[in-house]
This record gives structure tokens, C-alpha cells and sequence, in this order.
């Protein structure tokens, strides 16, 4: 039924008394065909009220009445005669005639329509069998206890009451057991009726992916020993259903098979809405508005972990589904307006399914990875879990992918969607063939059917085109809903990729085994721009380039009025009017409008002048690269057929002329080929940018530069280098200052500062000149002027900021802090406020700072609010005395005299009312929301006036005043809204290094962190629990340059990103040195080795993410890590929770297996393979160069019998999962000292490393910084020799990185789980321990020395530092056959894997296969360093064979068996071929498990002891040149230099009795002699291998002032681990004898 149809609304002037009122309201009741009157809104009795027979169904009587003809409707406006007659053709004559599809519309219906009234008629008498469809309800359910509740009633409740206690289960250790005790009922019609399905559906699909995960993830996942089987329940399995049933009870499998046959699932499987949207439980039915599912309205009704992480993430997406409720009714109404043309009703729902759209975003935030944000909580950790549950049950069935919630594929499909080409695009059309029928049948409705896009660009009105323009960028915009999904999904992945996890769901980032968050990053753009072709055409540029640029800016629109809103005589704040009328604008309270400023001509006319452009001035440009892109923009958004050329003045008036940046300057340089002293003065600034503009550069530069360079570089003739030297202006962003209850608003208001600055004193010649802002000065100019002509077009365009948005509760306090302009979006807020809620909704508070009572803003206004008790308003005037004072009695501002003060004072003195605000209702405060607008300097002072309020009046401590604004901040409290303050920041401060960046990682508990932006390090230990992403993402990037992810993140572009940093800027960083010609293989080496720290420093930050919760932890006691104290993952209702140990177990057997993968691995080899074959190429052919064993001693750490017991001993934690005979409460306490003990070696080894490796890292500066041309004179082999000398020095970094590696497996070899003194019954616990080794046989040979047979125990652990067995270094080929040998591993490897899965369900089968055991950073690092290896060996083949005696790449196995044979005779060596399998047999490991030993060749047999000495290269038959010596020289110099003050050891290094870097055992470190002459090529080396050895660490907070750490001020030095030296105890045996023990404390020797 259309609205000009209704009997009713003809009485009414035409519009529906209800639908035209309310329809554009999410909440409005809908009835047949669109009518929200008949036989739904009429009150009383409708049979009286319309004189219906009683007896008849008074619905379908007023819907038979009112039904008209087809000629009725479609032929009312029948062409006239002259129209007729103009028609020329028979076709023309024809089309006077309504269209067949025209004609079946009106006979049928919208079809969109059609099937959402077919779902509400069939879908109650049928369980909603086809798919939850209505119009009030969307695709969410009407009722969600329906089916729950008629499942109770029947047999099936069994499966509901075991969901109920699976959090339980779980924690216990006792799934399989619980679900093979159920008995079988089967999901026959006769047992379980329709109206249960669905919820038996989700309930056994969940049951069936917990059993499948437990069975999957049982202990044997990681490392394992043979010694213990483990054995599934002996119950009748579902193995004759089906592939995904196999191995899983049949008491569930038959049911779950039958159920999802009657539901139409042609395979079981566990959808994501099975798990979300159809599993939670509705708090308040009553409260529907702005929808009924929302985040704080639901519960999840069946929790498989019970762990926040679960629970939160299933309640956010269900919540994301839910926010599209309304969605599908304004979409259908959409489509029956189409049909009838009728444009204002088309254009009512537009803007309707606009703000569902624009509202949906917010969903999104409801999951949040900040820790303090309580039940939205979701650490990324621990959704590894779910995510690894939710795996398909095969490689059939879909996955659980987030394209199966419905405003993916719908909004797809109104939006006319032309490609699916796309990863994601063809996951849509995969997974969409899964969808319940009714859903499937409304996409075909509104994909094949009345295409809303069509109508609108063929019915040529602006407003529908603006409104669909609005659709599209709330939907799949950059700020839209497709733009967060993507910025959440990319923080998410990211840490969960660092921490184990590879892709997603729907396997999307699968195929990249590099950086998959940044693959699933460029497959989401990919879909984003598939979807954005019908209306942007073929993109050039990924979404996330084009966020704030032009291309936001999609409206044009004009200056309508300036006014002034306070009494200040400069006019420096004023309220812009802006026209919008018939341009489809919509906005709401706290939205900004980007606006492209345009410059004055005044600006303009003086870079024509010195170009000489002005008779140019209107001729067309070729406009190409970006200006291009904008050239069509302005054809996109002026609604033009054809494109309109740019001109010369277009180019000046929308380019880009001031400030000048350093880029700019330096291009004009460069133009004028040095020959401009004005340019270099500019260039010699001590801060950027210069505040000046382009024309005063070249109105000066014009003066002081030759006339035919000049005429060159600007040459006339050609203008192609005016779009190099002028770029696109960038847009600048107000906060909307109104708000308007208009459908479509006509016009904007925006409150602007005019921003102001001194001209730069190089223009200036000494004078005191003001300038204003480009945007500021051409909206708000002064003096006051109407120079503006109307016709000066602005683009403008509309954005939401998601954190700076009223709360949906109209009854929530607010409180607003502003700083001058910062007015502008509370004005809005309150307006708003005003409007829906009257002076019955919530309080009110106004903060104002501003400098004088003149320039108090919108006085008038706000005293009418206080007068009516609406706001209290509270001032704070820095530079008068004359204050306002708020008076709550008398409901007005008072005038009294009150000393200048600024907003902070004013925050403290009104603190009692604010800290009720910032606490939260849990905290017993008001929980009040509050928001900040202004300068970074206002939110400086607000910040500090709240914290000094909250101490004052609500704790003892600042930490507790830290937890409590936190916690604001976590719960969305707390929004900012910071201007773009430009602030030049200085460029002559000390830089920092990469290795001092790495220092700053901040995860032990008092420490800075620091992350690397662009060439600039900032200090964000202050921002992170405010970042509205959350705090992982931040520390997953923490000291290490996340320029990348920054700009993936469109930060980049963001100016209220770039006016927070400024506060948080530390330094610059230190640039990569400057090498020489000639220097290739140097600056390669410091490439690969900052590659190298960056990826120690990732492994560390991950490490801290993934175990925050275990470390520092107590069964007693929660994480020290958190401070909030609200998790203790030991226990679950006061009894250990299996969760731990899972935790726990998976990360060590992922770090052990692989070794440490990503450090001791490929990419360790690839730099030992490169230094080495420096340092043999520099001693020339024939040359017996002997070198430090970094690969053997690696292998032999792996493979030593402290390596043996940690695994097995990981092993024995395996055990203790799925509830084994040897159950968890005999060892409970030892196994939770063991896992914080563990945790804390593992993070103690990776401090050490990182600090080595940054010592490396620093010889690259010192390296760099001995470079002299006159030394190069000298030395015509100056590089090389430079080159030999920091191969040799990172070698002997990687020596000790490598011994490193044994004394952690000293250290936590030490460690076990069975401590008895710890438990509550220590005589349980030894029984325990008794009854387990008679089970496994181990009892029997308890007694013998476990030492006596290396082929079942592997390498003694004294073997790593004994003196009594000194290292034999290795020469090249050594080294080489190692590599090579990796190589053919790696190569048998990649053709025993079969070829990659072509199909989708392939696709997601082979990650449901993958267990996560490696890491992406380890798989990611080891797979590009396999790459480099054999590019380089294949590179330098001819060099390599002079070298070396082994024969080329590639080989096969027979021929590196048939080398290995040949080296033998040669003298060289070759690790013992049954060396694997003995090793697994003693170990007790599987084969599938086994480490990959075979990546890490043990060293050859002759090179099984360990060193004397710490790392040393030694150079048999060649000497060094004396250019080598100086340089070793130089950087042992620079280095004892910073080791003066402090070494590792915190001692002064004497030159005569050096402190060895590790300690010995069985005495004292034999010195090194002095026999030898200095000038000696050894004692040189050893002399440098001395001061080398130490690093200082940075110091403390408090630093010395030799610190080498540069603070600038800022107090940011974070507190560093101590060394590898830590005092550890060793047991075990010294090399003269078994039986005597080690030393107690292995502490270095004085």
C-alpha cells in the first residue's frame, strides 16, 4: 500500500498521519506493505472504527478495501495530445505505456516487501526455520527465549544443561568426559518440535566444536612424550554421518546431523551468528531504542571458556548484527517508493537507512582491547582460543566468517555491487549460498528488483543523489562502517599475528606468510574498493590513502553568512554559516566538516608575480598524479558529464602555499640548483615548517638567483613543474556548531578561531608581522572583509568522529570542557539535547577557559540555559579578573571579581561534582560522561585539573587516581576532541638510535615506551590507556618504527593524530648512515641486522602480551602486570582452571619447538652465512680462516640434555590438560611456579638479546663515523677492510647471542613442576609422582646417572662453559654446509607440500589443519630468510666456490651425502647422520612433533666443546691489515668510551685483567697472555673483544650524566633487565666428574 493510496492520509494533506511522522524513526511499526496505520497504530477497536463485520480479520478487510486497480495507479497522469503527437517513432508511441515490470509490481508488491511479510506469516507456525525476518525485528529474532525456552521442554534440554556447565568442564580439564556420559536423544520432529531448532541447532553445533577443539588441542599439540597415551572415550562415534562428524560421540553427532537437516543445512556446521546473534539473552525486552540487542541490554547464553575474551567478543558482534536491525523494513520501504516514484518518500527512507548506518560503528567499540574497560574487555591472547574452537569441521562446510552476519552481503546488494573478484568478494558469494533462505531471498529482492541506485541517478535530484553519496560513505566509507570493521579487525590481527595467529576466520591474510594483519589489511581494501567502483570509478589509491584528502570533501557548497559571537574588538572567533541546502547533508551532534580552504588571492598573486604567471592565469593546465585524481573529483562531485580542465589560478587557489615545509623548500632547492641564498637560509631552520608561505620564499629568492637559472627552472613554456612544486591542499576539519531537527538541514554552522602566527624573520627583515591560518584567515579574515565572492565553490565534506558522540541514555550526565573555540561542538550537544529530551534529560555542565570576559562566546545563549536550570555553566578567565560566577540559587551567572586563573584551577575548585562524574557507577560515582575540545594545551590543563580533583576528594594515591580515569577512558567516558595546534617541532636535538628505541619497550612494570613514527620518536606511556584502540595495539609496536601500520591505520593523515604526538615528542630518530659509493655490502649488513633487532623486539613485546597474565602471578594474588587486580588466571571458582595450563602449555611448546624460531632460526643463519663470507672474502682464497661456531652452538643447545628435560618437563604440563591419570590438584602449585618461573627466563633471554643486538647495531653508527677520505687515500682497500672489521665484531655478538641460548636452558632446566614443598598435601604429591613413573616404567630406571648415555639424554650441560672442553672454531666450509643443508631441508619441504588449495573450503580446510604453533612474526622472518640465503649463494657462486671446497647449489640429498662423504676425507666434519632419530628416542617425542633439528645442523663433533674465552675469530694463516687494525681500533675506542661509566657488570673494565663476559666453571678464566706482541693480529682482536664485550645499559630514570640515552627533558628512561649474568643456579656435573654439583651462584668473576 502506498501513501497516496491510504482513505486516511487524503484528510491529511497527502502525508500519512503516522509514517510521515515516525517513519524515519528506527522503532516506527510497520505494517502490511509499508502501512504503519493499517490495523497496527489506530487505537480502540478497529472493527467500530471502520464498520467491519465482526467475525472478519479487520488487517486483511482494510487491506482488501483499500486495494485500487493497476489503471487506478499507474495510468493517473496520461501524456497530453501534444505530447503524443511530439512523439516521432513507433518505440516512443509504445513507452507512453506502463512497463510489464511496472505493471507486476503493482500486481505483487515490492518484492523486498513481499518476502518479509511471507517470513512474518510463516515464520512463527514454523520455528523460523528459514531465517529470522521481520519488519520491527530485522533478522534478529522477535523473541530469543523462544526456542531456548521450548527446548527445555523437551528431551533435547540435556545439551543446554551441558552448555550451561562447559565453562566448567573446560576449566576441569573434563569435556570429553561430560559429553560421551550424555545419552542419545535424537532431533527427530517427534522429539524436538520446530519452534526448538534453533536453539538445538547452537547448542550441539557448539558442543561438537568444543569436543573437536578438545580433542584437537588435548595436550599432544605441542610437545609431547610417547611415554604417556592419552585415550578418547569409548563411545560409538559419529563416524558414518559425514566428514565433519568423525571422532565426535554420536550422542551429540546424530542429533546435530538430524537438526541441521530440518533446517536446511545440507552440512552441519557452526555459523558466526549461530554463535552470537542466536545465543545471547535480552536484560530489558522493554528497552528497544536505538536497538534492542545492544551490547548492555544482552548476555551470552552458552559460554564454552567462560573467559572474558569470549564472551565479550560474541556480545560485540552480536551487537554489530543487531545495530542493523531496522535496516531491512527502511531498505524495503526504499523499494516500494522506487516502484511508485514517489522521490520525497524515497528520500525520507534514505536518510533513515543513513543514520542506521552512520549509528552501526559505534557497535564496533563495544569490543575493546584495553584491559581497564572491564566487560568489553577481549585480550587478543585469549581469542586466539575461540578462534581456534570455531575452526570448520571440515573441509566442506563454510567457516564461521563475519560475512555471515546480514549488513555485509544486504548492503552489498542495495548498493548494486558489480565485482566479487576480490578474496572477501568471493568469500561473500561462498559463504552467501549458506545463508537461511529468507535472507538469500531479500538479497535476490533488492539485487535483481527496483535497484534504488538506478532510480536515484536517473531521477537527476540532488538531495537523493547527496543522500546516496552519505549511504555509501557510512557504509563502505574510510570513517564509515566498513572503514572501522577494517581499522578493528587490522589492531586485532596485528597482535594476534604476533602472538600466534595467522588469519582470520574466513582465512582471510592466510596466503601471505609475511605480515597477514597487513595482507588482511589490502584484502579488505581490496573489497572496500569493489564496492566503491559503481560510484568512484576504477581507484588508484588504496581507502585508507584518500582519508583525509580531497576525496572526503563530496559536497559543494558557498559562504552564507559571517557573524561574531562574542565582544572581542579582533574578531578572532566567528560563526561561519555555510548554504547546504539541496545538497543532502545530513548531520548529528559532535560531526565535523572537513572544509578545502581556499588561498587569498593576495597569496596567490605574489607567486604569480614571481613566476610570471599572471597572463596564464586562466589558461587550462595538463593536470597529472594527484592533481589529476582532483580534477576528476570535481567533476564527480559538481555532477558533470564531461570533465572541466584545471586552470593556472585553480592550481594557486586550491594548492598547498603555506607553511612552508622542508619538502617544499627542499624542491625549490633543488629547482634553483643551490644558487638561492633565501632558499638555504630557509633550509638552516631549527624547526619545521617555516612560517611563511611560497610566495615570500619566491618573492625573496627571486632577488638573490641568477636570471637564467631562474628562467630554467620555471620554465614558461612547459608548466609541468608547477603541479611538482605546488601540491593539493589538504582539508581542515571543524566541529559542527548546531543542530537542526529538519529532515535535510540547509545550512552548517561552524565557529572558527582565526589561528595567527609571527612571519618567519628571513621574510619578515626584522618587523613584526601577523599572518593568520590559510583556513582560519579565509573564513574568518581580518580586518573584517566581504572580499569573498559568493561564487567561490568550497568542498566539504562530512565525518563522524567515533569517539566524540552524546551517550544513547538522555538521562547521563555530561560534562564539557572547553578552551575558546573548543565551544563549537557542546553548542551542538546542547541544542541536541534541548530538542529531544526538553528540560527533563540529564545534567549538564559547561568548562569553559577563555582569555578576557570579551571573548566569553555565545553568552546570550547559555545564560537563557541557566536561567531555565537546563545547564550550569562555570568560568575560568586567564588574563581578567572580572569573573562569572554560576549561582545554583538564583539559576544565573554572577559578575565578581576573581584573579586570573586558568581551567584547571577552575576543574579543582568544582571537584567534588567532577570526580563524581569521572568514577564509575561500580566505583560509586555518577558515571557521567566527559568530553574535551580544544588546544593540545587545554587538554593538557583539563587533564591535570581532573587528576588533582579525583586525588583531592577521592584517593590516596595518584595510582588509584591513574585506575580511575583510566577506567573512564576504557568505558568511553572520556572523548577528545583535539584541535590541529600547528607546532613546529626542533630539529636540533640529539637523535636516538635504534638500539636506545628498542631499549624502550615498556613491558616491565615502571617503564617507558616509545614507538618510531616517520623519522620521529615519541613517548606514549602516558597515551596508552587513553588510546581509543585500545592499549595492545600501542605495545605490540612499542620500540621499534610502526611507520607502516601507522599509515595503514590513515594516522597519518589524521591532524588530531598529529597535534597528540607533538605532545609526546622525544627526539628524532637517528638516520641510516650515509655510506659511501662502493659500500653496498655494508648498508645491506644493516638492513638485515635492524631487521634483526626489530624482530628481537617484536618477539619481546609479544611475549609480554601473550603471558601478561601469568607474569608476576600467585594463586593468591592476580598478574603485578595488572593493576587493576581482576584477573587471576590460576584459578576458576577457587580451583585451578585448566585454561592456565593451556595457556601456559601452548606458548613454551611454541617457543621450544621451534627453538625460538624467529632468532635462532633461518634468519640467524642468513646473518651468520653473510658475516662469514665477509670475513673468509676479506682473507682471500686459500686463506685457513677460522670462525666462531654460531650454528653449532645453537644446535647444540638444542639438543643438550638441559633442552631435553625443559621439553619433557613442558611435556609433563601437557599431560595435565583433558584431565589425564596424573590430574592437576596433586601438582597444581608447582606447575603454576613452574609456568611464572618459565615466563620470567623467557622474557630475562630476550632482554639479553635485544641488548646485544643493539650493541651491534650501535658499531653500524661508530662504523660509519670513522669514514675518512684521507684514510680511503691511504688504503685502496679501506672498504673491505672496514667491512671484515664489523663482521667480525657482529660475529662475535651472535657467538654469545648463541651460548646465550644454553645457559637459558641451564636456567630453566632447573626448573620442574614437581615441587612438593609448595602443595597442601606434599605426601599426595610424592604418591603422585610414585604411581606415575610405575605407570610409564620410568621407576625402574630412576637410579641410573642420567648422564651416562648422550644418545638418550643428548649434550651434558657442562659442556657450555668448561673450561676442560675448549671450543674448536670452524672454518668457512663448516658453515656452508650448514647453510646448504637448511637450503635442501627447506627445498624437500616445499615438494613435499602438496600445491596450494585452489577452492575456498580448501582454503579454510588447511587453517582449520594449522595449530598455531609458530608464530607469524617466526614463519614470516624464517621464510623471507630461506629466500635471501639462496639468492645470496647463488649470487656470489663464484666467490664461494673459490672459498670454499663444497660443491654449487642447488643439490639434492644424495649429492650433500656424497659432499658431506668427501669433506670427511677432507678433514672437515659433519654431524652423525642417526644424530635425529637418537635424539627423538631419548627425547620421547614424536616424530610429528619432533623439533626441527634438521633446520639447525648440530655443529660438527670436532667443535662440540665450548669456548675459553667469549667469542673469538682467529685468523690462522692471514694477519689483518693495518687499515682493519685501525679501524678495530677506532670502534674499540668508541665503545670503552661509553663502557667507562658503566658496563654490564657495573664494573670498570681493566685492561689488564679483563671480566670475562661469561663466567667458567671449575675456576677461574685463564687471562689472556701477554707473550704476544701488541701489534699482534690476535692480540688486537683480543684486545677489542675485551671492550666490546660490554655494553652500557641505558640508565635509569634518574641517568648519570654520561649517559648515553638522550632525555631532552623528559624524564623517559625505561628501568632494564639485568644481564645474562643474572644469578641462576646450576646442578649437574663439572667436567673432571660426575656427582659434584655447580656452582650455587653463577655470578661473573670480579
Amino acid at each position: 500500500m502506498f501513501e497516496q493510496s491510504c482513505p486516511v492520509s487524503g484528510s491529511v494533506g497527502g502525508n500519512c498521519p503516522v509514517g510521515h511522522a515516525s517513519s524515519t524513526r528506527s522503532n516506527s511499526r510497520m505494517g502490511p506493505r509499508g502501512c504503519t496505520f493499517s490495523g497496527y497504530c489506530q487505537p480502540g477497536d478497529l472493527h467500530a472504527a471502520f464498520d467491519i463485520p465482526r467475525g472478519v480479520d479487520a488487517e486483511e478487510w482494510l487491506r482488501m478495501r483499500e486495494r485500487k486497480s493497476i489503471n487506478q495507479l499507474l495510468y493517473t497522469n496520461i501524456p497530453s495530445v501534444r505530447e503524443i503527437d511530439a512523439a516521432k517513432t513507433q518505440a516512443e508511441i509504445d513507452a507512453f505505456n506502463a512497463r510489464e515490470q511496472d505493471l507486476l509490481a503493482v500486481a505483487l508488491g515490492a518484492p523486498a516487501r513481499q518476502v518479509m511479510l511471507r517470513a512474518e506469516e510463516i515464520g512463527p507456525k514454523t520455528g523460523w526455520i528459514d531465517g529470522y525476518l521481520s519488519a520491527e525485528h530485522g533478522f534478529c529474532p522477535p523473541d530469543y527465549e523462544e526456542a531456548a525456552g521450548a527446548l527445555a521442554r523437551t528431551p533435547g534440554r540435556i545439551w543446554a544443561d551441558l552448555c550451561d556447565r562447559m565453562p566448567g568442564c573446560v576449566a576441569r580439564g573434563r569435556v570429553q568426559q561430560s559429553v560421551a556420559a550424555l545419552p542419545l536423544v535424537e532431533g527427530t520432529k517427534e522429539v524436538i518440535p520446530d519452534q526448538a531448532l534453533w536453539a538445538a541447532l547452537v547448542s550441539l553445533g557448539m558442543l561438537c566444536s568444543i569436543y573437536r577443539f578438545e580433542s584437537k588441542y588435548d595436550g599432544n599439540d605441542g610437545i609431547t612424550s610417547t611415554r604417556t597415551k592419552k585415550k578418547s572415550p569409548n563411545v560409538p562415534m559419529g563416524d558414518d554421518l559425514g566428514e565433519e562428524l568423525v571422532g565426535i560421540p554420536r550422542c551429540i553427532a546424530l542429533p546435530y546431523y538430524q537438526v541441521s537437516r530440518r533446517m536446511g543445512r545440507t552440512l552441519p556446521h557452526l555459523t558466526f551468528p549461530d554463535q552470537s546473534s542466536y545465543n545471547i539473552k535480552i536484560r530489558d525486552p522493554t528497552s528497544h531504542y536505538p536497538y534492542v540487542a545492544r551490547f548492555d541490554n544482552i548476555d551470552l547464553r552458552w559460554s564454552m571458556f567462560g573467559e572474558k575474551a569470549e564472551v565479550a567478543f560474541l556480545k560485540g558482534c552480536a551487537d554489530t548484527s543487531a545495530s542493523f536491525q531496522h535496516g531491512p523494513d527502511a531498505i524495503a520501504a526504499c523499494q516500494e517508493h522506487v516502484m511508485s516514484k514517489n522521490v520525497e518518500g524515497l528520500l525520507r527512507e534514505m536518510i533513515r537507512l543513513k543514520e542506521i548506518l552512520e549509528r552501526m560503528p559505534n557497535a564496533f567499540h563495544s569490543i575493546n582491547v584495553n584491559p581497564n574497560s572491564g566487560d568489553n574487555y577481549v585480550p587478543v591472547h585469549a581469542w586466539h582460543r575461540w578462534a581456534k574452537f570455531s575452526a570448520p569441521l571440515s573441509k566442506r562446510c563454510p567457516a564461521s566468517s563475519g560475512l555471515q552476519f546480514p549488513p555485509y552481503l544486504v548492503m552489498d546488494a542495495f548498493l548494486g555491487r558489480k565485482k566479487y573478484t576480490s578474496f572477501l568478494g568471493a568469500e561473500g558469494v561462498h559463504l552467501r549460498a549458506w545463508l537461511p533462505s529468507n535472507l538469500r531471498a531479500f538479497i535476490a529482492a533488492i539485487e535483481y528488483h527496483y535497484r534504488i541506485p538506478e532510480f536515484v541517478q536517473q531521477s537527476g535530484d540532488p538531495r537523493l543523489m547527496g543522500v546516496l553519496d552519505g549511504i555509501v560513505e557510512a557504509y563502505t566509507g574510510e570513517r564509515g562502517f566498513m572503514g572501522t570493521h577494517r581499522y578493528k579487525v587490522f589492531g586485532i590481527l596485528e597482535i594476534a599475528a604476533k602472538t600466534g595467529r595467522t588469519e582470520t576466520n574466513g582465512a582471510s591474510g592466510a596466503s601471505d606468510a609475511s605480515r597477514p594483519w597487513e595482507e588482511t589489511h589490502r584484502q579488505f581494501s581490496d573489497a572496500m574498493k569493489e564496492r566503491l567502483e559503481p560510484y568512484r570509478g576504477n581507484l588508484s589509491v588504496e581507502p585508507h590513502q584518500m582519508r583525509g584528502s580531497f576525496e572526503e570533501c563530496r559536497y559543494v557548497t558557498r559562504v552564507l553568512n559571517r557573524s561574531y559571537v562574542d565582544s572581542d574588538p579582533t574578531r578572532s572567533i566567528a560563526l561561519v554559516t555555510l548554504d547546504i541546502q539541496d545538497t543532502g547533508i545530513t548531520f548529528m551532534p559532535g560531526d565535523r566538516l572537513a572544509v578545502m580552504p581556499l588561498n587569498s588571492w593576495e597569496e596567490c598573486a605574489k607567486v604569480a608575480a614571481a613566476l610570471g604567471l599572471e597572463t596564464r592565469l586562466d589558461d587550462p593546465f595538463e593536470a597529472t598524479g594527484t592533481w589529476s585524481r582532483f580534477e576528476q573529483h570535481l567533476t564527480s562531485v559538481r555532477r558533470l558529464a564531461t570533465t572541466r580542465r584545471l586552470t593556472v589560478a585553480d592550481i594557486l587557489h586550491r594548492g598547498h602555499l603555506a607553511p612552508i615545509t622542508k619538502e617544499l623548500a627542499l624542491r625549490i632547492h633543488t629547482l634553483l640548483a643551490a644558487s638561492s641564498n633565501t632558499v638555504l637560509q630557509v633550509l638552516a631552520t631549527d624547526e619545521w615548517p617555516v612560517r611563511g608561505s611560497l610566495g615570500d620564499l619566491l618573492q625573496d629568492a627571486l632577488l638573490d638567483t641568477p636570471a637564467q637559472i631562474w628562467d630554467k627552472a620555471f620554465d614558461l613554456n612547459n608548466l609541468s613543474w608547477l603541479a611538482e612544486l605546488i601540491p593539493v591542499e589538504v582539508p581542515r576539519t571543524y566541529s559542527i556548531a548546531s543542530y537542526t531537527d529538519e529532515l535535510l538541514p540547509s545550512t552548517v554552522d561552524l565557529a572558527i578561531s582565526r589561528a595567527e602566527y609571527k612571519l618567519c624573520s628571513t621574510f619578515s627583515k626584522q618587523e613584526d608581522v601577523d599572518r593568520a591560518g590559510v583556513a582560519s584567515g579565509f573564513f574568518n579574515p581580518y580586518p573584517p572583509s566581504d572580499d569573498m565572492v559568493s561564487d567561490d565553490e568550497i568542498l566539504v565534506g562530512v565525518s563522524r568522529p567515533l569517539a566524540f558522540q552524546l551517550p544513547l541514555d538522555p538521562m547521563a550526565p555530561c560534562a564539557f570542557f572547553a578552551g575558546g573555540s573548543g565551544i563549537a561542538p557542546f553548542r551542538s550537544f546542547w541544542q541536541y539535547r534541548l530538542t529531544t529530551s526538553g528540560l527533563s534529560g540529564g545534567k549538564n555542565y559547561l568548562y569553559l577557559g577563555v582569555q578576557s570576559r570579551e571573548k566569553f562566546c555565545f553568552e546570550e545563549e547559555l545564560r537563557e540555559y541557566v536561567n531555565a536550570d537546563f545547564m550550569e555553566v562555570h568560568m575560568a578567565f586567564s588574563r581578567d579578573s572580572r569573573g562569572l560566577v554560576y549561582d545554583p540559587h538564583g539559576r544565573d551567572l554572577i559578575e565578581k571579581h576573581i584573579p586570573p586563573r586558568y581551567i584547571d584551577t577552575l576543574i579543582v575548585e568544582q571537584g567534588a561534582t567532577i570526580s563524581d562524574l569521572v568514577m564509575s557507577k561500580k566505583q560509586g560515582g555518577l558515571g557521567g560522561y566527559l568530553y574535551v575540545c580544544g588546544s593540545v594545551a587545554v587538554f593538557d590543563s583539563v587533564m591535570n585539573g581532573i587528576r588533582k580533583a579525583v586525588y583531592t576528594h577521592c584517593t590516596a594515591t595518584m595510582e588509584s587516581v591513574d585506575l580511575i580515569v583510566n577506567k573512564a577512558f576504557a568505558e568511553r567516558r572520556f572523548m577528545l576532541d583535539v584541535f590541529m595546534t600547528p607546532k613546529p617541532l626542533p630539529c636540533n636535538l640529539p637523535t636516538i638510535p635504534l638500539s636506545q628505541l628498542a631499549q624502550h619497550t615498556g613491558h616491565r612494570p615502571g617503564s617507558r615506551m616509545w614507538i618510531g613514527v616517520h623519522g620521529s620518536v615519541y613517548d606514549v606511556t602516558d597515551f596508552t590507556p587513553m588510546h581509543p584502540g585500545g592499549a595492545q595495539i600501542i605495545e605490540s609496536n612499542a620500540g621499534v618504527d610502526c611507520s607502516k601500520s601507522f599509515d595503514n591505520l590513515a594516522h597519518t593523515n589524521n591532524p588530531e593524530v598529529a597535534s597528540l604526538l607533538t605532545k609526546y615528542f622525544v627526539g628524532h630518530l637517528t638516520p641510516k648512515p650515509d655510506y659511501q659509493g662502493g659500500e653496498e655490502d655494508v648498508s645491506a649488513l644493516y638492513d638485515l641486522w635492524a631487521a634483526y633487532l626489530r624482530t628481537t623486539v617484536e618477539t619481546l613485546v609479544a611475549h609480554r602480551i601473550e603471558m601478561h597474565e601469568i607474569q608476576g602471578a600467585s594463586l593468591s594474588t592476580s598478574s603485578s602486570q595488572d593493576r587493576v587486580g581482576s584477573t587471576n588466571i590460576w584459578l576458576r571458582e577457587n580451583l585451578p582452571n585448566i585454561l592456565a595450563i593451556r595457556t601456559f602449555y601452548g606458548y613454551q611448546s611454541r617457543l621450544l619447538q621451534g627453538g625460538f624460531a624467529a632468532l635462532f632460526g633461518a634468519k640467524l643463519q642468513e646473518l651468520v652465512l653473510k658475516l662469514s663470507f665477509g670475513v673468509a672474502n676479506a682473507g682471500g682464497a686459500g686463506g685457513s680462516i677460522q670462525l666462531p661456531d654460531v650454528l653449532g652452538a645453537v644446535a647444540r643447545a638444542n639438543t643438550s640434555a638441559d633442552a631435553v628435560k625443559c621439553m619433557n618437563e613442558v611435556a609433563l604440563v601437557g599431560q595435565f590438560i583433558c584431565g589425564s591419570a596424573d590430574t592437576l590438584r596433586f601438582q597444581e602449585r608447582g606447575v603454576f611456579a613452574y609456568a611464572a618461573k618459565s615466563v620470567e627466563l623467557d622474557i630475562e633471554l630476550l632482554e639479553d638479546l635485544r641488548q646485544e643486538i643493539g650493541v651491534g647495531m650501535d658499531a653500524f653508527d661508530s662504523i660509519a663515523s670513522t669514514y675518512d677520505s684521507s684514510d680511503k687515500m691511504q688504503d685502496p682497500d679501506f672498504d673491505a677492510h672496514r667491512l671484515m672489521a664489523l663482521s667480525t665484531f657482529l660475529l662475535q655478538i651472535l657467538e654469545r647471542i648463541a651460548r646465550r641460548l644454553g645457559i637459558f636452558y641451564a636456567q630453566l632446566a632447573q626448573c620442574s613442576v614437581y615441587r612438593p614443598e609448595l602443595e597442601r598435601n606434599p605426601a599426595r604429591t610424592r604418591w603422585a609422582l610414585v604411581r606415575r613413573c610405575i605407570r610409564d616404567g620410568s621407576l625402574f630406571v630412576m637410579a641410573h646417572e642420567t648422564a651416562a648415555d648422550v644418545f638418550t639424554t643428548g649434550q651434558q650441560s657442562s659442556y657450555y662453559m668448561s673450561r676442560a672442553n675448549p671450543n674448536q672454531n670452524v672454518d668457512f666450509d663448516s658453515v656452508l654446509s650448514q647453510v646448504r643443508a637448511t637450503l635442501g631441508s627447506a627445498q624437500e619441504t616445499q615438494m613435499s607440500v602438496p600445491q596450494q588449495p585452489l577452492t575456498l573450503n580448501a582454503v579454510h580446510q588447511a587453517r582449520g589443519r594449522s595449530t598455531g604453533d609458530g608464530s607469524a612474526l617466526a614463519v614470516r622472518e624464517n621464510a623471507g630468510a630461506l629466500k635471501a640465503m639462496n639468492s645470496f649463494v647463488e649470487k656470489n657462486s663464484k666467490a664461494i666456490r673459490r672459498l670454499s671446497k663444497m660443491p654449487p647449489m642447488p643439490m639434492n640429498f644424495e649429492e650433500l651425502q656424497k659432499s658431506a662423504l668427501g669433506m670427511a676425507h677432507l678433514g672437515l666434519h659433519t654431524p652423525p647422520a642417526e644424530t635425529h632419530e637418537v635424539m627423538a628416542a631419548g627425547l620421547g617425542i614424536k616424530g610429528h612433533n619432533m623439533p626441527s633439528f634438521h633446520a639447525r645442523l648440530p655443529s660438527p663433533p670436532s667443535s662440540r666443546g665450548s669456548s675459553r674465552s667469549p667469542s673469538r675469530v682467529r685468523l690462522l694463516s692471514t694477519g689483518m691489515s693495518a687499515s682493519a687494525e685501525m679501524l678495530l681500533s677506532k670502534l674499540n675506542q668508541s665503545r670503552s668510551r661509553g663502557n667507562s661509566l658503566h658496563s654490564r657488570q657495573n664494573s670498570v673494565v681493566s685492561q689488564q685483567a679483563p671480566a670475562p663476559y661469561y663466567p667458567v666453571i671449575g675456576g677461574l678464566p685463564t687471562p689472556p697472555t701477554s707473550a704476544q706482541p701488541k701489534n699482534n693480529v690476535h692480540a688486537a682482536m683480543s684486545l677489542m673483544m675485551t671492550h666490546l664485550n660490554t655494553r652500557r645499559p641505558p640508565a635509569s630514570a634518574g641517568g648519570s650524566a654520561g649517559s648515553h640515552n638522550h632525555n631532552h627533558g623528559h624524564g623517559h628512561m625505561s628501568t632494564q633487565s639485568t644481564n645474562s649474568l643474572r644469578a641462576f643456579k646450576l646442578r649437574g656435573s663439572v667436567e673432571a666428574g660426575a656427582g659434584a654439583g655447580f656452582a650455587e651462584r653463577f655470578g661473573p668473576v670480579a
